[in-house]
């Protein structure tokens, strides 16, 4: 395979390089990107690097800048568009090839025109040139513009042949009598490092000519960091100190050991260098600084946040490595002031999009949970959430906290209304509604005159419990064989039916069956669908009259569950919001506390995730077959599964936020911290109490295990009048 060049435009380019597509087509589209014009002939090794393409041309564009990607994936057709401020160097076109597209070469006023003959118009004209060594003062650091080799007198500019019979531009040279080898116009062969697979990068060696003069070359390098603008797309590599201080411990002009200092700033680090012989001095940088704040240290905690990423978990990694890193309180002004409001401004922009395209839809279909962060009714948060079930999109999440509402049993009510209350603000109305059986839900769409279904699956999970306790009775062992049947019968009578009295009846209908009886005396459903065989169990069924068949009968058909069954959803279940409540855990684990707003931004950085990733297909193989895995639920009890496998999810969110961060958020901070103070945020938990003196808690705290002075049990008097 042969080795590719740098970037056509961008000689030394560091950035993913992009070769020449297969189809004649595309490929004739990039040549004339690069040459304004189709040659006939030209080097098949060229290459484009990134940079040159819009956002738009990639597959995982932003997978890959948000570090989920190790190569970038280019649409089929892809074209370049975007042209570059750089000098470049184009062959000149042939005569047929000229006309309107031939165009000289840039040039510079440092430069001037050298003649080259080449060996073929020796033959024709049967002139040989004369031709001699020189010696010069040129250095390599001005040969690393282009190469020249001693085959003949063909040169190689900017990684392109420049061929014969043409002219090549050349810097100022300084010519001396002194001979030198041929040898010496043979460049030193740079080492080359492997990145991503096929990728390489060449690396510049450091000249060591006396002529280098390396304080200009910090001079431009500090002059352009002044005009670039932040950007995340650099990568980013982890250096040793000793293999930093080995870059500045000698002089460049006279060799000498020169006084290296450096300083750090969380993951910045900057080197100054004096020598004390020349007075030679330089100053280098590890990262770009905007402001008061290098780029690196905002770049890792906004990574660390938007990919729901813990800072305590990587702050240990770093110390296990001994990499440097920024303090937690440096992470905390990191999130206030820049992160929690890109977060923000862009999950309410995102909504405002979803909710403008469903309004030309009519009325909605949603579905809606809570999810507490603890179990039980002592949780300080509860998230409530409303999905689209057609788009499978999250549509509005809304965080409450216990103390607002009185206590954490009423935290699913007061969600449900701040979420509608925020539909219907934005002209969205509601036509039906999944939920649970929750009692206070029910009572309050009713109030509202919204229809409410029940999702199956919390049904049927409720009953199970109920009828597996039952089976393990001894006189009711005969239910262990029809667990499995009555648990697909409540979802058969649910998806099956159109109205709720059809539902009720499909579902008395298994009183008759379990007796192996199957006519029944309802219109809506006279006879089981199944076909007539003899059972091969007749042990099975349950007798008329049996203490099992009255149990069953008391548990399946009582006032309740029939008008549960009436109310089962026949459309849409709630099983995609509890795969994004499992989603959260990843971004906001109930293990760890965060603070109101915290809490909110991960809960929204868990929805932009869902819904980027909501309707992802199924995996194939090379064969086109489909993907699944194995897996054994605990509620199945051993029972195998066959389970889809999913295509890898995507992470264009991240990138997105990055942008809105770098050039946005960052620039101008206020009118997104002003959209974010908008968010109404409850006391503190423990706002009520009043909170003693430090000294005062320290002083009444008293163990039952701590032991007075010699070894004796330390007692504590308790007096009966106070019962203390």
């Amino acid at each position: 395979m042969p080795t590719k060049r740098c970037c056509y435009f961008h000689p030394g380019c560091r950035s993913t390089l992009l070769s020449l597509p297969k189809d004649v087509a595309v490929r004739d589209q990039w040549l004339k990107f690069m040459f304004n014009y189709v040659p006939h002939n030209y080097d098949p090794n060229l290459t484009l690097c990134a940079e040159h393409f819009t956002e738009e041309s990639f597959h995982n564009r932003g997978e890959f800048n948000a570090g989920f990607a190790r190569r970038l994936v280019l649409k089929d057709g892809a074209v370049p568009t975007l042209r570059t401020e750089a000098v470049v160097y184009r062959p000149q076109p042939t005569t047929s090839q000229q006309g309107s597209s031939s165009q000289e070469f840039p040039t510079t006023s440092t430069l001037h025109e050298v003649g080259c003959q080449s060996e073929t118009e020796t033959v024709a004209t049967g002139i040989k040139p004369n031709m001699r060594s020189v010696g010069t003062q040129l250095s390599m650091g001005e040969l690393s513009d282009f190469h020249l080799r001693n085959k003949g007198i063909r040169a190689t500019f900017y990684g392109h042949d420049v061929g014969t019979q043409t002219t090549v531009t050349c810097p100022d040279v300084q010519l001396s009598s002194t001979q030198v080898k041929d040898s010496i116009f043979r460049p030193i062969k740079r080492p080359r490092l492997v990145l991503d697979e096929e990728e390489e990068s060449e690396l510049d060696v450091e000249p060591n000519e006396s002529t280098y003069n390396p304080d200009s070359v910090v001079t431009e390098e500090s002059e352009l960091a002044k005009d670039q603008q932040p950007d995340s797309s650099d990568n980013k590599f982890i250096v040793f100190e000793s293999c930093l201080r080995e870059l500045f411990m000698s002089c460049p002009i006279c060799k000498t050991k020169c006084v290296v200092q450096s300083r750090r700033r969380g993951t910045f680090v900057a080197f100054t260098q004096l020598c004390e012989k020349c007075n030679y001095q330089r100053q280098w940088q590890s990262q770009p600084v905007v402001g008061s704040t290098p780029l690196g240290n905002l770049l890792l905690s906004a990574a660390t946040y938007f990919t729901g990423g813990s800072f305590k978990q990587l702050e240990k990694i770093f110390k296990a490595m001994k990499l440097q890193m920024m303090h937690f309180v440096t992470f905390r002004n990191h999130a206030r002031n820049f992160i929690e409001p890109t977060i923000i401004h862009k999950w309410n922009r995102d909504q405002l999009n979803l909710i403008k395209q469903l309004q030309e839809g009519g009325d909605v279909a949603v579905a809606g949970d809570m999810r507490a962060d603890t179990p039980g009714h002592s949780a300080k948060f509860g998230s409530y959430t409303i999905m689209h079930m057609e788009t499978n999109k999250i549509l509005d999440l809304q965080l409450v906290q216990s103390n607002e509402v009185g206590g954490s049993y009423h935290m699913e009510k007061e969600g449900l209304k701040r979420c509608l209350d925020k539909l219907e603000s934005n002209g969205l109305a509601v036509d039906y509604i999944v939920t649970d059986r929750h009692p206070q839900i029910q009572k309050y769409l009713r109030d509202r005159n919204i229809t409410q279904f029940y999702d199956v699956w919390h049904f049927e999970k409720g009953l199970s419990k109920k009828l597996y306790k039952l089976s393990q009775m001894k006189d009711c062992e005969v239910l262990k064989k029809w667990l499995h049947s009555i648990r697909n019968h409540v979802y058969w009578s649910a998806v099956s039916s159109e109205s709720g009295p059809e539902k009720v009846a499909k579902w008395n209908s298994l009183h008759n069956h379990i007796q192996n009886i199957h006519v029944h005396d309802n219109h809506l459903f006279p006879k089981c669908e199944h076909p007539d065989k003899v059972s091969r169990d007749p042990t099975k069924w349950f007798q008329p009259g049996s203490v099992a068949l009255h149990k069953v009968e008391k548990l399946l058909y009582n006032k309740r569950v029939l008008k549960d069954i009436e109310k089962l959803s026949h459309h849409f279940q709630t099983s995609s919001l509890e795969a994004f409540h499992s989603r959260i855990l990843h971004f906001s684990p109930k293990n760890v506390i965060f603070p109101f707003i915290g809490k909110l931004c991960r809960l929204y950085l868990a929805a932009m995730h869902y819904n980027e990733n909501a309707n992802r297909e199924q995996a194939t193989t090379t064969e086109g077959q489909a993907v699944y895995k194995f897996i054994f639920p605990k509620s199945k009890k051993g029972e195998c599964t066959a389970e889809p496998v999913k295509i890898d999810p995507t992470y264009n969110y991240v990138d997105d936020l990055m942008s809105l961060l770098l050039h946005k958020v960052f620039v101008d901070p206020t009118p997104y911290a002003e959209e974010l103070h908008t968010i109404p945020i409850p006391p503190s938990l423990t706002s009520q109490f009043e909170k003693p003196s430090k000294e005062e808690v320290i002083a009444h705290r008293v163990s039952p295990f701590s032991r007075g002075v010699g070894g004796t049990q330390h007692a504590v008097q308790l007096d009966p009048a106070s019962n203390t």
